[in-house]
C-alpha cells in the first residue's frame, strides 16, 4: 500500500515513507534467515539420517560376523570330537582339510594332529615319563565371513594297551644357541626301522609306536651346525617297551672366522702366512679345532677361513698354530648366527723370527737353505726358506720371518752332498755369539719378534762353518 495516499496525513507522509521502507527491509532480511535455518536444518537431518543408516549397517555387519564366528567355533569343536573318536594312533601325523557349507557360507576347516608332552605346566617335549605324552589335536575354522581363524585346541591321552608288544617312542628335540625352540628341522631315525620326521613349533619331533631297540637319531638343517660344527650331528638312543625315550640336540646358524696374520720386524708391520689356526671354546666337544689353508702341507697363506661355527655367545679363542704352545697371542673373536667375521683390522700376530746367516768369515750369505722346526711338542711343518740377508722392508734373513709363538731350532746349508756346509742357530748374549753351538733352543715368545741388529742382544746368527748338510730335520728331507 502506498503511504501517500491512504493512511498517513499530508503533512506526515514523508515519515510514513521512511518507516515504510524500514519494515520493508527488516522483512526481507527475516525471510533471508528463514531460508538459511532451513537450509542448515535440512543438512543436519541427512547427517543424522545417514549416520544412523550406517549404524544400522555396521550393527548388521557385526552381527553376521559374529554370527559365523560363532558357527565357525560350534564346526572346530564339533571336529575336535571327531577327532577324539578316531583311534589314537592315527592322529600323530595327522592332517586333514575340508569345506563345509552352512546356510550358504562355506567354512574351511583344517585338522591336525601332533605328539606333545604334558609337563603340568605349558607344553614342552622334554619329559619322558611314559605318562606324560599326549596327542595334541588342533581344529583350525576359517571363512570370508568369519575374517580370521576360529581355533580349539585340546590333548588326547593314549589309553592303555595303545603300544603293542615291542613298540616304544623316542623323542628328539632341537633348540638354538639361546634355548628357543628350532621349529622345520629334518631328523633321521634309523637302527631297528628307519623313520623321518620335522621338528614341529616346540622344536620337537616324537617318533610313536617303532619296534624297541638301538637307535642313531641324526638332525639336519640347511646351514646350521652343532657345537663342534657338524651340520649332521647324531645321537645315540635306546627305545624300551611302552616308554619314552628323549635326545636334545642344540644347533644354530653356522658363522666363519676369516683369519688373516701379521707380524712385526722391528718397527715394521708385514703380512704374515701360516699353515695352521685353532679356534677353541669351552662348549666344544674337542676344544681347540684346528683349520688348514689350502694347499699341499706345508704350504702357508696370508687367510684361513674357518666355517661351520658354532655362534657361541662368547666367542672363540684364535690363534696361529696347531698346539697350546702357540697359544700366547690368541684374540678372541665374537660370531653371532651366520655371520661372517672378518680379522682385517684386528690380525692375529706371528711373532717375527730374524735370523742372519753368514760364512765362516762373518760375510752375510744370500741362497742359503734355512730350515725351521720346532723345538717344544708342537708339530708344526714349516717350508724351508732362502737367505735374503736384507733389511728391506726389516725382513733381515727370511723372506716369511713370522711363526707362531714357541720355541724352535733351527739349521741352514748352502750345497749339497760331501761339498755342503751347514750351521745351526745361535742366540747372542749381551757381549757375542757362543761357539760351537748345535741346534740352541730359540725363543719366539714376544709379540714383536727378536731384535733384527745382528750386535743386539737375542740376535740370532747361522754359521755356516760345520762341514756337509743339515742333520735331524726329517720333515724337510734331511734326516
Amino acid at each position: 500500500m502506498d503511504p501517500d495516499k491512504h493512511s498517513c496525513p499530508a503533512r506526515l507522509r514523508a515519515r510514513c515513507a521512511a518507516a515504510y521502507a524500514a519494515g520493508r527491509s527488516r522483512l526481507r532480511a527475516e525471510r533471508g534467515s528463514a531460508l538459511i535455518e532451513v537450509l542448515v536444518g535440512a543438512v543436519v537431518l541427512s547427517i543424522a539420517t545417514v549416520g544412523l543408516l550406517n549404524g544400522l549397517d555396521g550393527a548388521q555387519g557385526a552381527g553376521a560376523k559374529n554370527k559365523a564366528r560363532s558357527t565357525a567355533a560350534a564346526l572346530a569343536e564339533q571336529d575336535i570330537e571327531r577327532m577324539r573318536a578316531l583311534p589314537v594312533t592315527s592322529l600323530p601325523g595327522y592332517n586333514n582339510t575340508r569345506t563345509v557349507a552352512v546356510r550358504g557360507v562355506n567354512y574351511t576347516i583344517v585338522s591336525r594332529g601332533s605328539w606333545a608332552v604334558d609337563t603340568g605346566g605349558p607344553i614342552s617335549c622334554s619329559n619322558i615319563s611314559r605318562t606324560a605324552a599326549n596327542v595334541r589335536i588342533v581344529s583350525e575354522v576359517t571363512s570370508n565371513a568369519t575374517k580370521g581363524i576360529v581355533d580349539q585346541a585340546s590333548l588326547v591321552t593314549p589309553p592303555p594297551g595303545t603300544y603293542a608288544v615291542g613298540e616304544g617312542r623316542a623323542i628328539v628335540k632341537l633348540a638354538d644357541r639361546n634355548n628357543a625352540p628350532l621349529a622345520g628341522v629334518t631328523v633321521d631315525l634309523t637302527g631297528p626301522g628307519s623313520f623321518s620326521g620335522t621338528t614341529n613349533a616346540l622344536g620337537c619331533v616324537v617318533f610313536p609306536f617303532i619296534p624297541i631297540g638301538n637307535y642313531a637319531a641324526t638332525a639336519q638343517r640347511n646351514g646350521y651346525v652343532d657345537v663342534d660344527g657338524d651340520s649332521t650331528p647324531s645321537q645315540s638312543l635306546t627305545v624300551n617297551q611302552s616308554q619314552s625315550t628323549a635326545v636334545n640336540f642344540t644347533m644354530d646358524n653356522g658363522a666363519t672366522i676369516q683369519a688373516q696374520f701379521e707380524t712385526v720386524v722391528g718397527t715394521t708391520t708385514l703380512a704374515a702366512q701360516s699353515r695352521w689356526l685353532s679356534v677353541g671354546n669351552s662348549g666344544m666337544t674337542v676344544s681347540p679345532k684346528l683349520f688348514t689353508g689350502p694347499g699341499t702341507a706345508p704350504a702357508t697363506t696370508t687367510q684361513i677361513n674357518a666355517s661351520s661355527l658354532f655362534p657361541f655367545t662368547g666367542g672363540y679363542s684364535v690363534y696361529p698354530g696347531q698346539c697350546t704352545a702357540n697359544a700366547a697371542g690368541a684374540k678372541t673373536y665374537v660370531t653371532d648366527p651366520g655371520t661372517i667375521v672378518s680379522t682385517a683390522t684386528n690380525k692375529l700376530r706371528l711373532p717375527s723370527i730374524n735370523i742372519h746367516v753368514v760364512n765362516s768369515s762373518g760375510t752375510n750369505t744370500t741362497g742359503a737353505t734355512v730350515m725351521i722346526e720346532p723345538a717344544d711338542v708342537c708339530a708344526n711343518w714349516f717350508p724351508t726358506q732362502l737367505s735374503t740377508n736384507t733389511t728391506a722392508g726389516g725382513s733381515a734373513a727370511l723372506p716369511q720371518p713370522g711363526f707362531p709363538y714357541g720355541t724352535y731350532k733351527m739349521c741352514a746349508q748352502t750345497g749339497s752332498g760331501a761339498t755342503a756346509v751347514h750351521g745351526h742357530g745361535d742366540v747372542r748374549t749381551s757381549t757375542s755369539y757362543g761357539t760351537g753351538h748345535v741346534d740352541d733352543t730359540i725363543p719366539n715368545t714376544a709379540a714383536g719378534g727378536n731384535l733384527v741388529t745382528a750386535t743386539s742382544t737375542g740376535a740370532i746368527r747361522i754359521m755356516l762353518n760345520q762341514t756337509g748338510p743339515c742333520h735331524g730335520y726329517p720333515q724337510n728331507g734331511f734326516p
